[in-house]
């Protein structure tokens, strides 16, 4: 996440990296969202995110299927 925060250059980042302990220290790591959920993985080792964008609409579009078969 540093690396991410690092590269996008945003002003709003720059508290975060340059008190990065304290920052990291409040992020909930083990936050799970209540509702389903799509986890977007924006890894430097993970599916290039059009990829992963391609494959979410794709489930969407098969679940909006099986609904209006019901």
């Amino acid at each position: 996440m540093n690396l991410y925060l690092r590269r996008r250059a945003a002003a709003r980042d720059r508290w975060k990296l340059a008190n990065w302990p304290t920052y990291l220290a409040s992020v909930d790591t083990t936050f799970v969202p209540p509702v389903p959920h799509t986890l977007i993985q924006n890894d430097p080792d993970s599916q290039p995110l059009q990829v992963q964008a391609r494959n979410f609409v794709k489930s969407i579009r098969a679940q909006a299927g099986q609904q209006q078969g019901t």
